[in-house]
């Protein structure tokens, strides 16, 4: 039986702490408000501090960490050693509070005072500012506030210095919750403005490489790609925990990463093979936190040429993929295998492992004796568990007929652009829940003309129950329900993307540090560590 799944918007999922494995012997450390300094290593960062160029998971790695969003998912209290109840409720970061307007033509968002590196107060035109030129310089951030229910023509009424109106064409079950996205970052327009030119009117060259922002941190150094050292602003009004300096380090080689964990080097780290976690919750001063999470590893196919158009190639392709395999080999058990394409879904008929009526779908579709595919991946995203999935899905595939030419592609940024240009076959890929409703995370990659639906799919019946979704409150859970399991059956039957495996959320932290869980995204916050 599946379960800690999260459907609507308000609902909280109860989590034991059975379900953390914590590491070795070693007691928490007592008063863990002396863990001032702290050592993140992953799997790759991005070549941006801001979300252009989007790097994938490298981004969500930043943008996550620094955290200048006006909303935030609220996390309940953290020890260290378990999982706090997951929730899709949002509350302040950067504002003080967001509501809708008494009239429903938008949200009003009242802000803190924070002040941002340069000593500058966040303001409105902060924000009008800084939603201006995401929409300019990342395409994708336009498509997912205007799919939010925002009125991207006309978004920003300010009211005071500190009060603004985000004005919406119509409010959806997930308009208010979508302000926690990291592509809704907030820059120090102040300071950004003084690096503006005609050439760079968002000041992104400069903004990439400096920090101007209400986060809460200083730069102390980037190396696109490499590196990141931030240390906290002494100024700075908003809440904290005890950590003052934050290191993030790339480290590609995943036995390199649980070496300096062990060592005690690292203080926090993810993106391991699974079978790497197992061994680590048995290390000294080493826990696991193993936690709940709606994110789902998948295959994306190009729907629009080559044997992979027909959807009975595609329905065959599903059925060769044992995903119960895959859990058990590639995974390590941290997982479950897909039932559907989204979770709470169950029960896909193309689902279901059968060799057989995957060679019959075959045949039918002229494909008798297969066909050449290339399968792209990269451990950027989903992960260094991408390589032996690969391997895994080749040989399956093989069984069938299907003779898979498998693609490494190493670049976070390369690998992110060719997926949003539409350059694939077939891809392997993780959908990180960065908005948990479902009417919202049913759109970015099924919707017809959703910014990162690259696959050539789209269905307008499809469209007309997302919608409807999205247009229905989240308490009305049995109407919700099914307007999603309608929805599922029908991208299970265009099969334009796979759901492979739900996945977890992971991490491995130095015990004793609280504040080291993952988010929605599976990222962390750098202001919770040590609260």
């Amino acid at each position: 039986m599946k379960s800690l799944r999260l459907l609507t918007g308000g609902a909280a999922v109860a989590l034991t702490t059975s379900l953390v494995g914590c590491g070795g012997a070693a007691s928490p450390q007592a008063g863990n408000a002396a863990i001032e300094n702290v050592v993140v290593a992953v799997g790759a960062l991005p070549d941006s501090l801001t979300p252009a160029p989007w790097g994938g998971s490298a981004s969500h790695v930043v943008l996550s960490g620094l955290g200048s969003q006006l909303l935030e998912y609220k996390q309940g209290a953290s020890d260290g050693k378990s999982c706090p109840a997951p929730s899709t409720e949002v509350s302040g970061r950067l504002a003080e509070s967001a509501k809708p307007s008494a009239d429903g033509t938008g949200i009003v968002v009242t802000l803190r005072k924070l002040t941002s590196q340069y000593g500058n107060t966040l303001s409105a035109e902060d924000v009008r500012w800084s939603l201006d030129i995401g929409m300019k310089r990342q395409p994708v951030m336009k498509g997912t506030l205007k799919s939010s229910g925002f009125n991207v023509d006309n978004l920003v009424k300010v009211i005071d210095d500190h009060t603004i109106q985000l004005n919406t064409t119509g409010l959806t079950s997930y308009t208010e919750e979508s302000l926690q996205n990291n592509l809704f970052y907030i820059h120090d327009s102040v300071e950004a403005k003084k690096h503006a030119t005609a050439e760079d009117p968002t000041a992104n060259g400069w903004l990439s490489k400096n920090l101007a922002d209400y986060s809460g941190w200083k730069l102390e150094e980037f190396t696109p790609g490499a590196s990141l050292t931030v240390t906290a602003d002494s100024n700075w009004q908003g809440q904290r925990g005890s950590v003052k300096r934050v290191v993030v380090k790339a480290v590609q080689s995943t036995a390199t990463r649980s070496q300096l964990v062990e060592s005690g080097e690292v203080q926090v780290a993810n993106g391991f093979e699974y079978d790497q976690y197992k061994s680590l919750e048995k290390a000294p001063g080493v826990t696991v936190l193993n936690c709940p999470s709606q994110t789902r590893d998948t295959m994306m196919i190009n729907t629009k040429t080559g044997p992979l158009s027909d959807v009975k190639v595609r329905h065959a392709v599903s059925m060769a993929i044992d995903r119960d395999a895959l859990v058990k080999g590639a995974y390590a058990g941290f997982g479950e295998a897909a039932g559907s394409i989204f979770p709470t879904v169950e029960g896909s008929a193309t689902y279901k492992f059968n060799k057989e009526e995957a060679k019959k779908l075959l045949a039918e579709a002229g494909y008798a004796n297969g066909f050449p595919m290339t399968l792209s991946y990269s451990a950027t995203r989903p992960g260094p568990v991408a390589a032996k999935s690969a391997v895994l899905i080749q040989s399956m595939l093989k069984e069938v007929g299907i003779t898979v030419q498998l693609q490494n592609v190493a670049s976070s940024t390369d690998f992110s652009t060719a997926l949003l240009e539409g350059r694939y076959q077939a891809v392997l890929y993780s959908e990180p829940i960065v908005i948990a409703d479902p009417a919202f995370y049913s759109y970015a990659f099924y919707g017809s003309g959703a910014p990162s639906n690259t696959t050539g799919w789209s269905n307008p019946e499809f469209d007309k129950a997302r919608a409807e979704l999205a247009a229905t409150p989240a308490k009305e859970t049995d109407k919700r329900t099914t307007l999603l399991n309608k929805m599922a059956s029908l991208v299970d039957d265009g099969a334009p993307i796979l759901s492979l495996v739900e996945t977890r959320g992971v991490l491995v932290a130095k015990t004793g540090l609280s504040g080291a869980t993952p988010l929605t995204n599976g990222q962390i916050y750098f202001n919770a560590l040590g609260r």
